[in-house]
């Protein structure tokens, strides 16, 4: 009943009942954001924005409402009562004005928090992007001593072999210039292939005949842009973990195809999974590929795990969306 009194005067004369309203939501939202936007007089007074948006309309309704029932029957029509107030109580007069100044209000700034929490995401996106980022500067710029020193001990072992010596220091300058030149976001999947390729020769001297490698990449997918310094951890783990030390024959194997609309990268080696341990084990690495994946792929961007046959398979899943669209540019060569 209180709502049926409260909207006659509306029909009355509907123009000019949308009209006013229009003119004191326009003026309420213009002063409400001149307030908002003075983050010091909000902070001194304790308001949020959301209290701003709520309490504002409110305000506004209990000023157009006393203003009715101060200046009787012409002013209050002005305002959008219509009627005596002997006829339409505080509350009808109250409503009447709350509910188009509280729609006004909540429409302008429901949009302004979204804008707000939109930037906001943005900005942690970005910010998130950049640490990741600048930990894969700092982890390229830290070369595992243990492997140059193994490296150096290698090349000691085939002095008496010239031709040796020759291709383990071309593959080792070959690689460390591909972990230490300046990195894009995006990088052709053959560059690290080739680098992978490189740092397999010169393990492959190291283990002799206790290392069986190999690398299946399909050409069509060489240019595939994908993250740098992707795949040569997984590598890395499964030289350092797979290792039986029991003479056994270690095999390391990494595929590279397309399925569907998916890029797929599996790293295999013979062994077991580890579970983790504070000696130290895959899963601060595979932790660290799951977020710069889910950073540039999204969440269709995966890293699983699985041990079956006496092997532990890594697999990368990443689609093949505009993120990852083919580049014209050839792919750079670690010649």
């Amino acid at each position: 009943m209180l709502l049926v009194r409260a909207f006659r005067p509306a029909l009355a004369d509907p123009g000019w009942f949308i009209g006013s309203r229009v003119l004191a939501g326009f003026f309420l939202t213009a002063a409400l954001r001149a307030v908002a936007r003075h983050h010091a007089l909000l902070d001194s007074l304790g308001v949020s924005k959301v209290g701003l948006m709520v309490g504002g309309p409110l305000v506004g309704a209990i000023v157009m409402t006393l203003a009715g029932v101060a200046f009787g029957g012409s002013v209050g029509g002005a305002i959008g009562d219509g009627m005596s107030p002997a006829r339409v109580g505080l509350a009808a007069r109250f409503v009447l004005n709350l509910m188009p100044l509280g729609t006004w209000a909540a429409a302008y700034f429901g949009s302004q928090l979204l804008r707000d929490q939109r930037a906001a995401e943005m900005r942690a996106f970005e910010a998130e992007a950049l640490a990741a980022r600048n930990e894969l500067n700092q982890l390229q710029a830290q070369i595992s001593p243990h492997f140059l020193f193994n490296a150096l001990n290698t090349i000691l072992a085939c002095r008496q072999s010239p031709n040796d010596i020759e291709t383990i220091t071309q593959s080792l300058a070959k690689y460390l210039r591909f972990l230490l030149r300046p990195t894009s976001t995006l990088e052709p999947l053959g560059s690290e292939i080739d680098a992978l390729e490189e740092y397999l020769t010169i393990q492959s001297f190291r283990f002799g005949d206790r290392l069986a490698c190999r690398i299946e990449c399909d050409a069509d997918i060489r240019r595939i842009p994908v993250l740098p310094v992707m795949i040569q951890p997984l590598v890395e783990n499964a030289l350092k973990y797979g290792e039986s030390g029991d003479g056994r024959r270690l095999e390391v194997s990494v595929r590279a195809f397309r399925e569907g609309d998916r890029l797929l990268i599996e790293v295999g080696n013979t062994g077991r999974w580890l579970p983790s341990s504070p000696a130290g084990s895959t899963q601060t690495g595979l932790h660290a590929l799951r977020r710069r994946l889910l950073l540039q792929g999204g969440p269709e961007a995966t890293v699983t795990t699985a041990e079956e046959g006496g092997r532990v398979l890594v697999t990368i899943r990443i689609p093949l969306d505009r993120r990852y669209a083919l580049p014209s540019a050839p792919v750079e060569t670690l010649g």
